[in-house]
Order: structure tokens, then sequence, then C-alpha cells
């Protein structure tokens, strides 16, 4: 009689309910694994023989063929030996288990020779959509069971070593197997509370119109790009930012920590990602570290940056072809990464911040120290960011020195803390704002959208009209500037009718005088 056990298989955040299915026949005694297996799935006979050899039960003296459905999925990774085992438990002693305990069951695990049951990776995107899909119970290895201690309503069965499994689908060891009871929420985030960031806005003196600049970046997720000659500050601003971002909501907290659990970044001591991930990304990079692995579709720094800041210091110093790939991604916010071994979609929606000198040698336009740069060097330098890669910046900051009285003053500024604390009660208005849509910033405002909910007056519109002739400005920048204007209203508690000053300091934000024309 056929056995079927079941499994969920991933392709990136896309998953397929995957059905094993056991048969034998008179015939030599070998094991099969059909449709479309990797070699670590073919190897998989070998370490389920040993591993019944070692849990004294004996294999069928048959030929068992293992059928991995459906057939056009291909799987990968050891995680399906423990469906398989068990499906292969079940051929071999039918009469003596109970099959009703495998209703709404899924597995996952690799196993040892001697039995032993190893962790796998990707195991809590696997679960989330398992539970999307009505299943409850979960027989999981104990080394992954930190991944889903904190998800309610389900059944967590954590197995050490395969004779558990054989104890617990005999009739009378129900017992075998501890079932793992979720934690309290609120607990595991005030366990994880971190609030000592690296730097503090009240570390940082004078500044105040970047200051403040940051902050309506951080409630509207407007894309930053810092330029101003070195020592300026440019990068400690960047570093702060992380310290006035709102807190996540739990799905968002669920939503990023799969990308992790994709590769192999949670633990024990680190169960979820609690804290809006900050990615600083070095200028060697690479475009595959910026976009995803190729040979194996798995999600890199855009990806790792989902839901909140993606930092790039010094960009002239990035590659050309590194920069342009963050041009889809911005736009789309999302990630498409397509090889011969198949296509996957991450998400990538982040808060770009990027930083440069306005030259190589970093003086152009500096009032004490003269460059030592050609207007041709200059323009060479700032043209490897490219027009279309400029526009997807909502702000142009210049960050000039402070004096030395400025960075010796000993009065106290405006600290993180205070900062964040309007950043989170103007978020929860902008959440309320889009509540009946599937966005939740300012920024991501499609032109229907923007239509919708933002409405200029007379003055404001006539403004931004001669600004765009005066400027030049593309369409995608003027989008931008209303977006911007929209959230600089909003934390000005100006809720309805967006005026003339509202687009006047969006486009104060996005200052150009820093760079050559022409």
């Amino acid at each position: 009689m056929i056995q079927k056990v079941k499994t969920i298989a991933n392709i990136g955040m896309e998953w397929y309910k995957v059905i094993v299915e056991a048969d034998s026949n008179k015939s030599l005694p070998t094991i099969d694994i059909v449709w479309l297996p990797d070699k670590t799935i073919k190897e998989s006979k070998e370490r389920i023989r040993a591993t019944f050899r070692n849990v004294g039960v004996d294999l069928p003296r048959r030929k068992i063929i293992l059928n991995l459905s459906p057939s056009d999925i291909k799987k990968n990774w050891t995680r399906y030996d423990l469906p398989m085992a068990v499906a292969v438990l079940f051929l071999s002693l039918d009469r003596n288990l109970d099959k009703t305990r495998l209703k709404d069951s899924l597995f996952f695990g690799e196993l040892g020779l001697d039995g032993s049951v190893k962790r796998v990776k990707w195991l809590l995107s696997s679960v989330i959509s398992g539970i999307n899909k009505g299943y409850k119970n979960f027989f999981v290895p104990k080394e992954n069971v930190h991944e889903l201690e904190y998800i309610e309503d389900i059944n967590i069965y954590s197995i050490r070593h395969f004779k558990q499994l054989v104890d617990y689908f005999g009739k009378d060891k129900k017992d075998s197997i501890d079932v793992i009871k979720w934690w309290n929420t609120d607990k595991i985030r005030e366990k994880n509370k971190f609030e000592n960031f690296q730097v503090d806005f009240a570390d940082i003196k004078g500044h105040s119109f970047a200051k403040q600049a940051l902050a309506v970046a951080a409630w509207g997720l407007h894309n930053v790009l810092l330029v101003w000659p070195p020592g300026s500050g440019k990068t400690m601003l960047a570093k702060a930012i992380q310290s006035i971002l709102p807190p996540m909501s739990f799905e968002d907290i669920l939503e990023v920590s799969r990308i992790y659990s994709l590769i192999g970044k949670l633990n024990k001591s680190r169960p979820l990602v609690f804290k809006r991930p900050f990615r600083s990304v070095h200028h060697t990079a690479s475009k595959v570290s910026i976009i995803g692995w190729s040979q194996k579709l798995t999600p890199w720094e855009v990806s790792l940056a989902h839901k909140w800041v993606l930092f790039f210091d010094e960009m002239p110093e990035f590659s050309r072809r590194v920069l342009e790939v963050l041009r889809q991604p911005l736009e789309d916010r999302k990630v498409t990464i397509s090889r011969v071994t198949g296509t996957v979609d991450y998400p990538a929606h982040f808060m770009f911040i990027g930083s440069m000198n306005p030259c190589k040698c970093g003086f152009y336009k500096d009032s004490k120290k003269q460059c030592t740069c050609s207007l041709n060097s200059v323009k060479r330098y700032q043209s490897k960011i490219s027009g279309p890669m400029l526009d997807r910046f909502d702000m142009v900051l210049e960050v000039p020195r402070q004096n030395v009285d400025k960075i010796m003053d000993k009065s106290k500024w405006e600290s993180s803390k205070d900062i964040r604390q309007k950043v989170n009660n103007a978020w929860k208005a902008q959440t309320k704002r889009f509540k009946d849509t599937n966005i939740n910033t300012n920024s991501e405002m499609s032109a229907n959208q923007i239509e919708k909910y933002v409405n200029l007056s007379n003055d404001a519109e006539n403004f931004l009209k001669q600004s765009v002739k005066s400027l030049d400005l593309s369409p995608r920048i003027i989008h931008r500037m209303i977006k911007l204007a929209r959230t600089i209203g909003d934390l000005e508690w100006v809720w309805k009718t967006i005026q003339e000053q509202q687009i006047a300091q969006a486009l104060q934000y996005r200052s150009k005088s820093m760079f050559v024309k022409g």
C-alpha cells in the first residue's frame, strides 16, 4: 500500500507542497528516488539505510520507490531526508503504527547516519507557508526550534533522533517527543530591545538642517544623498538614522526574519529580526553581493535591507555597474533574480542612503581648503552617479563642516529618543491614511494615489510649476517632490491641503549646488 508524507519546498519566498509517496514491489532490495531530486537527495537512500539499521528497524526486503510529487518542481537540499524516512517507516511497519498522527503534519529534517535529526535551512519560511495553508503540526529538528517558538496556535514537535518518531507513531508511546509551546512575543521583543545605538543624534553637534531632513526621510521612507567634503559628518549622520526608525509590526518582523532565515542568519540568540535592518555596504561589493547569489538564487544586500536602510558610503567609489543594478529595486521595491536554475522574486523595500564627496580630492567648493581637481576631473567624478540614479533620491542634502566652536559646544542637543518619538507618532498617522491600501508610507504612492491623497493649494501648484521650468525637473522628480511635501505637511500637522511653504521646503531638500552643470 502506498504511504504518503508531506513537506514544503521553497524556491525563494515562494513555496510548494511536496508529497513523498512510498511504494514497494517484489524485486531486488534497493531504494530509488524519482521526480527531479538533486544529488544530495539521491544520496538520501544511504542515510535512510544507515538510520534504519541504527534504530533497529528492518527495511522490507523489496524494492522501495520514493516519489517526490509534483514532478515540475526541482527538489534540492537534505530537508527531504526526514519525510522520506517516515514514509519508509510506515511502509515497513504499516500495521503497528498510528496513521492518524500524520494528519495536518509536515516534516523537515536531515538525517545523520546514526539516526540523529539535523538542522535544515529555510525552515521559517516553509513553516509560515504551511500555516497559511492550514497545517498545525510541524515535526522539525531540535536545532531549528528557536525559529518557531514565537508562533502561536501550532504544535512544534522537537526531534533529536529518528527513534523518537518510531516510538511516537507506535500506538502506545505518545510521549516520546517534546511539543513546544509558543513564547509571548512581547516578552521576546522586550528581551531583544536595544536602544544603545552606535550613533545618537545628541552626539552630533550642529547640522540642525540635516537632522530635520533625516527625520522627514525616516518618516516617509525617502531616499537621501549626503554631499560635502570629507570630515563634515555625512557618515555619522547616515548611521544615526537607524536610531530614529519606528518599530516594526509583527508582520514586518516575520517578513524580514523569513529573508534572514533563507541565508541562515537566525540562531538561538537571535530567533527573529526585531530591529529594522541597517546594511552598510563596502565599495568593493559586486553586483552579485548586492542583488543575490546567482547559482542558489538566495537573497543578499538589497533584500537584507528590506524594511529599512541600505547605506552606500562614498558612492562614486562603487562600480558604475553596481550602482545601476539598484535602479530596478528602488523603483519596483523588489528584486528579480533570473538564472538557468530558475527565477525568483525577493522583496527589496528599503530606504536608500548614499554619501559622496563632490570630487576626487574631496574639496570642490569648500570654503576652507582649496580643491586640486580640474573642472573636467570634477565632472568625471560626479558623472559616476548617473542622471537616472540621481533622480531616485528624494533629498540631496549638503552637509557643511561645522566650526570648532560648535563642535566643542557642551550644550545638550535633541536626542534620538526624542526624535524617534515624533517619528513614531507621525508613522501611526501615516499608517492610518493608507490603511485601505497596500502601502504604508508617502514615498510609496503611485501617480493615482498622489491625486487621491495629496491636495495642492493653487499657490503651491503654481510655485511647483514655476520651479519645474526654472530647475528643469523630470516627471519622476516632480512626483517625488509632491510626496516629500506631503511628508513635510504631516510633520507640521497639515493634514488636508499642501501649501507653498511645504513645496518650497521639499525643493530646498534637493540642493544640487555642489554638482557641476552640463
